[in-house]
């Protein structure tokens, strides 16, 4: 039997399908306690400076193999790393340091990590397009589904990820509603019956496409998107499109900052993979300032929908919110129309 390679001192695994990306770090810190190494020394990057990592990494070893782990790597900046990146030039033989996260490792920290160890990736491409990333979840799905001996289309697979809304940017939880899909079909293929059965649109879905819509002034379809919203089959308050609308645009608006990365947008405005990917495109698309003057409006919409006597007026309930956000999207349609 063929022994496995050595391990080497730096592997830094990534990806947003988290399932594989903790399956592979399980086996690393499995590893290194079978062949003898020390419990894992644990940090997170945003609670830690590199150089207190790079210490533990220095430090001598008298059990065997110690490994260091790091979280949430990708919150770092470029800056932050140096150390690290320098430590790599000649790393301890008896350390082996791993780094986890969502994101791609900087440009030359990965030069670094491909240098001395190894780069675990697991998921969609960093820089793939949305519709690669699209075509990635869609191929995901239709795998999970096929574990279990089951079957299902392209188109059907594609509806899977577009009904979790942003939670179909989550390998996680779509490979849940695969599971639930594969199971119920059995033997056969999933059906369109099961996927109306089995999985339950987003409500906030359609409130992130109605922000797409926005940002490219297509005012015909953000209107009919409104009108959807409010009259569907699943109707969604309006405080709750704001919501979902405040936080698109507040990524938009760190994009738009001097020197702004998608690291940045993930961190300050809260968005993950590729919401946060969308605001960095989409910030390129609008005005200077653009963006913080739709976040500005839609604070504004908020209190509108909350205390603004607007809110009650019309004869059915809702009515008045309903008016009060139709009158806040024309606004940012005619800021994103420039």
């Amino acid at each position: 039997m063929s022994q496995p390679e050595p391990l080497k001192p730096v592997y830094w695994i990534y990806g947003e399908d988290r399932a594989k990306v903790d399956r592979a770090l399980r086996r690393l810190v499995a590893r290194v306690e079978a062949e003898g190494g020390m419990p894992a020394e644990r940090f997170e990057a945003g609670e830690v400076p590199a150089l207190e990592v790079r210490a533990a990494c220095e430090a001598m070893s008298f059990g065997g193999t110690r490994l260091v782990l790091v979280r949430r790597a990708d919150q770092w900046k470029a800056a932050d790393v140096e150390p690290l990146i320098d430590y790599l030039d000649d790393p301890l033989p008896s350390t082996c340091l791993a780094f986890v996260s969502d994101g791609a490792p900087t440009p030359r920290m990965l030069k670094a990590v491909e240098a001395s160890g190894q780069l675990l990736a697991f998921g969609p491409p960093a820089k793939a397009s949305g519709k690669e990333r699209i075509a990635w979840f869609t191929a995901y799905v239709q795998a999970e589904v096929k574990k279990y001996g089951s079957s299902i289309t392209k188109t059907l697979a594609a509806e899977v990820v577009t009904r979790a809304g942003r939670a179909g940017e989550d390998a996680g939880h779509l490979a849940n509603e695969a599971t639930k899909l594969a199971m119920a079909a059995g033997d056969a293929a999933v059906s369109q019956d099961d996927v109306d059965a089995l999985v339950v649109v987003d409500p906030q879905a359609k409130a992130y496409l109605l922000g797409d819509l926005i940002v490219q002034a297509d005012a015909r379809g953000a209107y009919a998107m409104l009108a959807d919203l409010a009259g569907g089959s699943e109707t969604t308050e309006p405080i709750v499109i704001q919501r979902m609308l405040a936080r698109h645009f507040r990524g938009i608006a760190v994009a738009q900052g001097p020197g702004a990365t998608q690291s940045d947008v993930e961190r300050i405005a809260g968005l993950k993979g590729y919401p946060a990917q969308k605001a960095v495109e989409q910030a390129r698309q609008l005005g200077p300032g653009a963006g913080e003057w739709c976040v500005a409006r839609l604070a504004d919409l908020e209190l509108d929908l909350r205390v603004s006597s607007l809110k009650d007026l019309g004869e059915a309930s809702g009515d008045g919110a309903r008016m009060v956000l139709e009158l806040g999207v024309r606004d940012l349609l005619g800021a994103c129309r420039g």
